[in-house]
């Protein structure tokens, strides 16, 4: 016999009570990204100081580096916000997409170049190997761009100073895969697949594990799904992590 103690366990929580609960993980993920935005506006912040007491100075190597600092903080903030707004529209229904047939190789060294600031400022070099000839795929261009941006900014944050970061290109008999390797310690005993959940940061930072930002890759998940491609995340052989995103080839090149 049932007691009613054990209907009150088993009763299905209701809508309103899931909605709270989806209510409280949000508002609780995006004060972790605000926290995350504090670092970059703080470097904007110290330029505008400069600036506002008319000691900057670009023949100061200190000042330019300030400079060059403040606009990849900017840059980031800016990703931040795009992640939180996309996320946030897809809802139930997914990230607005439009696939189009297009070259994925422009794509990839528009990201590289986007991202190259930062790099230098890490002393990391960018290297891009690979099947470099055309590849024609169906993608949505300013997602894709968005996609490459999240996972090489992610790469920066994990190779050591003197690192490197490889970006390969590879193609199959109907995709093409877009691989980012890192050289920093890889994923270890990270799941792949808490990655690129919702909470999965908030999860990870818990546990004291912290890889990515915000909801970077979530975003990125759910970008590459509307595209029809996939994203995936593992060790690499020879050390760090790799990031591939695969990505259908437009049939008879559109």
């Amino acid at each position: 016999m049932t007691s009613k103690t054990d209907q009150v366990e088993h009763k299905p929580e209701s809508n309103d009570a899931v909605e709270q609960i989806e209510a409280d993980k949000w508002l609780e993920f995006v004060s972790v990204l605000l926290h995350d935005m504090e670092s970059p506006l703080a470097s904007m912040k110290y330029l505008l100081k400069l600036l506002d007491e008319k000691k900057l100075n670009l023949a100061k190597p200190l000042h330019r580096q300030i400079v060059a600092s403040s606009h990849i903080a900017m840059e980031r903030t800016e990703s931040i916000i795009y992640d939180i707004m996309a996320v946030a529209k897809a809802g139930k229904m997914g990230i607005p997409c439009n696939p189009v047939p297009l070259d994925v190789l422009p794509v990839v060294r528009e990201a590289i170049v986007l991202v190259q600031g930062s790099a230098q400022e890490h002393k990391i070099d960018m290297r891009l190997t690979g099947n470099l000839s055309e590849q024609i795929v169906k993608a949505d261009t300013g997602l894709l761009k968005r996609v490459l941006d999240n996972l090489l900014f992610n790469a920066v944050r994990h190779t050591p100073e003197n690192g490197e970061i490889v970006i390969s290109i590879d193609e199959q008999a109907d995709s093409v895969y877009i691989h980012i390797k890192d050289s920093g310690p890889g994923l270890g005993d990270v799941d792949p697949e808490v990655l690129f959940e919702k909470y999965g940061q908030l999860k990870l930072r818990t546990e004291g594990r912290h890889r990515g930002v915000g909801l970077g890759l979530y975003f990125c998940k759910l970008a590459a799904m509307g595209m029809g491609g996939t994203i995936l995340a593992d060790d690499h052989p020879e050390g760090g992590a790799v990031f591939s995103t695969k990505l259908r080839k437009a049939k008879g090149g559109g």
